[in-house]
């Protein structure tokens, strides 16, 4: 086995540094040997990505092959500590330079390698938690930028994955958040969403949020819009109505009101109400809201709400749920006649005024500039 130069790094300049070890990486894959050397020198760009803005820019500039020597490596390493050293990398790079890296992640083929990965790792038992919570991370962020990416999920099998992983591990926030962010993002495919019902996530949800609580409200905001985002479905929102899941939102929704008092948790208040507003696009939806007395929990909810600048995104919700669901009622008219009656203008024998209302009605305009301009 060959040994690997390690080059001395208080000689290098930043930018040298991160060029010579993704070299050395690129050297190992090809010998596709050296584990200990890997784990090494990911550890090193690891450190550097952290440190250094400057680093990672150099990583994703374009004409950068870092994000692909990166990706490479991850597709082949059968070390666990080296695949955990390159998400940590690559969560460092999507974290930190906003879309346009993201989009750089996906453009090299990232979406397709990390759902492989995703599936690999599943086979474990049990599946190791670090790798699972490194994944779905990334995953959740590049999602987004991938416009294939519902399919592409879908056809890799990671949408049983991920949602095995939260019902075995509701306890677990630190792996359920991530999950729940990657199912948040699955869900905006109709067909994903539908799948997904018919596997229960619509009732998981439902063990995740729930009356008041201090505790984990980053959970259940997005078990929220994950919530809101599958209910869109017309099947899960049946599933929703036929389960008495309505009702339900509507208590949570008055007891969130009624303890929040600081109006800390408006995010959470708003997702329910977005979830309501999801419902409620079915016909059986909106009845099931009017037979729970919707109109008047968020009537009287709303008007205590509109004292208060910040919750004018919450009157706003509510008065949209509540006009869309209220009755469509005949106006109170014995006529639908005017009661106000409007003398027309009398219209001259003879003059200007007179040739111009003789004229055919493809005259009229043209007769009227005349009468104006000679006025």
């Amino acid at each position: 086995m060959s040994k690997l130069k390690v080059i001395p790094e208080k000689s290098l300049t930043n930018n040298s540094r991160i060029v010579g070890l993704l070299a050395q990486l690129e050297k190992i894959n090809a010998e596709s040997s050296e584990s200990d050397a890997a784990r090494y020198v990911t550890s090193k760009i690891l450190h550097l990505a952290q440190s250094q803005e400057k680093t990672r820019r150099e990583m994703t500039a374009k004409g950068s092959t870092g994000m692909e020597i990166l990706l490479s490596t991850l597709e082949n390493t059968k070390d666990l500590q080296t695949t955990l050293n390159i998400l940590s990398i690559l969560v460092e790079l999507v974290s930190a330079g906003g879309g346009r890296r993201v989009s750089f992640l996906v453009t090299k083929g990232g979406s397709q390698i990390l759902l492989q990965l995703l599936m690999n790792a599943s086979k474990e038992s049990p599946p190791h938690e670090e790798l699972m919570v490194q994944i779905h991370s990334i995953l959740a962020k590049i999602g987004p930028k991938d416009k294939k990416f519902g399919v592409k999920a879908r056809i890799n099998g990671a949408l049983n994955i991920t949602l095995n992983l939260v019902k075995q591990n509701l306890q677990n926030h630190r792996l359920v958040l991530p999950c729940l962010q990657l199912l948040r993002v699955y869900s905006a495919n109709s067909v994903n969403s539908v799948s997904l019902g018919k596997n229960g996530v619509v009732e998981l949800m439902f063990k995740i949020i729930g009356p008041f609580s201090k505790k984990n409200s980053s959970l259940i905001k997005v078990a929220l819009d994950t919530l809101a985002a599958l209910l869109k479905s017309k099947t899960n929102a049946r599933r929703a109505v036929d389960r008495g899941y309505v009702q339900v939102l509507l208590t949570i929704y008055v007891d969130w009101h009624r303890h929040d008092n600081r109006h800390r948790n408006m995010l959470i208040r708003k997702g329910i109400l977005q979830s309501l507003k999801s419902v409620t696009n079915i016909k059986l939806g909106r009845k099931a809201f009017i037979d729970a007395n919707g109109m008047k929990i968020l009537y009287n909810t709303s008007q205590e709400c509109l004292a208060v600048r910040t919750l004018d995104p919450l009157v706003n919700t509510s008065s949209l749920i509540m006009r869309k669901c209220f009755p469509k009622n005949r106006l109170p008219l014995p006529t639908i006649k005017s009661s106000f009656h409007f003398q027309l203008p009398v219209i001259p024998v003879t003059g200007p005024v007179a040739q111009l209302y003789s004229l055919p009605p493809e005259g009229r305009i043209t007769g009227s500039r005349l009468l104006f301009a000679g006025s």
